[in-house]
């Protein structure tokens, strides 16, 4: 991006026109910038779009562009007046357009400016994609991580020099000046994220909400300072130090950056209410036991571990399906058996009868192989709710998903159970078979809005979950299930977003992160709202 700034003032035409000082894009722009992007942050807290947040974002952009604009010319010892600035600029609109949505994409996997799960939560996108996605996830995400690499190296450490025009006798910065300017960044971040925990572990004893307003609100404050120093030091090694002033004009940009100082205080004030208010948190929670274990007791998917559960009372215990050889259903999650009964085998290459022949070890445990009846009518016996996932492959047979919604539906919407599926297409099928019957969609990574995907719940993976789409899932009338938290922080941050329930191997641990108070959980509002910009 710094690569389009520079070169938006690559002719000295400009040059005898000074009429403002080199400090106020030094200082003013940053301050517009930062008040730009606490605003779209304040305005984007809830999913969907809204006339002031469209304009909020339009404004960021165009603010990013004449910022850096100014930088660059200030760096050649150059002074543009606004016409001309703005005469550069829609000059190269299109290199501009280019430059702003090839920075989204290299600041994503980095947060955008706590702005990430904002954008995700507003995608729609068709379901066939998304699902061809999440089956394909592993060759899908090395190609995207791939290129990602390629484009953030060649914007980052080459731009610069690809760029610059060569009447400016400047040809940017060497990628090592680049790496060394980035590298101080990635100090700057490292160190406002240590001191940021440092507050975390302060609210664990100070839980009053005093103190957490205060420490969102110094957290935010060094989150905007750390941008401040770092896209200065990255501009410089881009462009070069900016000509000093005189002191006239000196004078003028500090009172600019004076006056949009004390907006972005204010604007900061208001993200730090909004994160501090009342949300839709600490509610009650649905307590699911992944896999039907609790604490390692027991032989996951197996009906010894299933006795043993009942007895915590979940809500659901959730569980997976393979098809076998012969078109029955074996209870398993993975399609390999390797890692629990020690054989390269499928379920698709053994028949249920000679999958339960199979002895599974885990935890120092022994059992074996459940048959999906089996399973259930155990549950049944205990009144237990099941969850369960359909797992699909490319051997399962064409009717694989109509024969269990005719022989099964109507009997898992009786006993109040729910079915879910990494694979759209069982969802779309099972809703159009069994309309009454509860099924959801299970998402391995969280990038689309949810109404992409219709469904009766969602199943958020943790890492990436957000309050935004949370929201977007009780948007739809639907249930958010976060999976899969297992320590006691991690359950604590998922319950203060405010999610439905949780899918958990510690379903006791769960049970009692649920039963605390209010007060001496805050901080984990402080958590999510570092993690957010990360």
């Amino acid at each position: 991006m710094g690569g389009f700034s520079c070169a938006t003032v690559s002719t000295p035409v400009e040059s005898n026109v000074a009429t403002e000082s080199h400090a106020t894009p030094a200082f003013s722009g940053v301050g517009a910038l930062i008040s730009c992007l606490l605003g779209v942050r304040w305005l984007s807290n809830r999913p969907g779009w809204s006339v002031a947040l469209s304009v909020s974002v339009i404004v960021l952009g165009l603010t990013l562009v004449w910022q850096l604009t100014r930088l660059a010319a200030a760096s050649f010892g150059k002074t543009i007046t606004w016409i001309a600035t703005w005469h550069r600029i829609w000059q190269r609109k299109w290199a501009w357009l280019l430059s702003l949505l090839v920075s989204v994409g290299v600041a994503l996997p980095f947060g955008l400016w706590g702005l990430g799960s904002r954008f995700w939560a507003r995608l729609v996108l068709p379901a066939p994609l998304i699902n061809f996605v999440t089956l394909n996830r592993r060759p899908v995400l090395l190609v995207v991580g791939g290129l990602y690499l390629l484009l953030a190296g060649i914007c980052w450490l080459w731009g610069s020099r690809w760029w610059f025009r060569r009447d400016t006798g400047n040809h940017g910065g060497s990628p090592r000046q680049i790496g060394a300017a980035l590298s101080v960044w990635g100090s700057l971040v490292v160190l406002w994220f240590v001191g940021s925990e440092g507050f975390v572990a302060l609210l664990h004893v100070m839980t009053g909400r005093m103190a957490l307003t205060m420490a969102v609100f110094v957290v935010l404050f060094g989150f905007c300072l750390m941008t401040i120093l770092g896209l200065t030091t990255l501009v410089w090694a881009w462009c070069g130090q900016p000509h000093q002033p005189d002191s006239r004009r000196q004078a003028q940009g500090q009172s600019w950056a004076l006056g949009l100082s004390v907006v972005s205080l204010i604007l900061m004030g208001l993200v730090t209410m909004q994160t501090v208010d009342p949300q839709p948190t600490w509610g009650s929670t649905t307590l699911i036991s992944h896999r039907g274990v609790d604490h390692g007791r027991g032989v996951q998917n197996t009906v010894g571990a299933l006795r043993q559960v009942v007895a915590h009372h979940p809500t659901y215990v959730e569980m997976d399906l393979h098809e076998t050889r012969d078109h029955q259903w074996v209870v398993l999650h993975d399609e390999n058996l390797q890692a629990l009964a020690r054989r390269q085998v499928t379920p698709h290459d053994l028949t249920l009868s000679q999958l339960q022949q199979l002895t599974l070890h885990e935890n120092g445990q022994r059992a074996r192989l459940s048959s999906w009846p089996a399973y259930l009518r155990v549950a049944e016996a205990h009144h237990q709710r099941l969850m369960v996932e359909i797992k699909t492959t490319p051997h399962d047979s064409p009717a694989a998903i109509q024969n269990f919604a005719t022989t099964y539906g109507t009997r898992l919407r009786r006993d109040g159970s729910v079915v879910h599926s990494l694979d759209y297409r069982v969802v779309q099928q099972l809703r159009r078979l069994q309309p009454r019957l509860k099924v959801g969609v299970i998402l391995p990574f969280n990038w689309v809005n949810p109404r992409s995907l219709p469904a009766d719940f969602y199943s958020f993976q943790r890492l990436s979950a957000s309050q935004q789409f949370i929201a977007a899932a009780h948007q739809q009338g639907a249930a958010a299930y976060l999976w899969t938290p297992d320590t006691t922080a991690t359950m604590t941050r998922m319950w203060a977003l405010g999610a439905d329930g949780q899918i958990t191997n510690e379903l006791s641990r769960l049970r009692w992160v649920t039963r605390q108070s209010v007060a001496t959980t805050r901080w984990a509002i402080l958590q999510n709202f570092i993690l957010s910009y990360t």
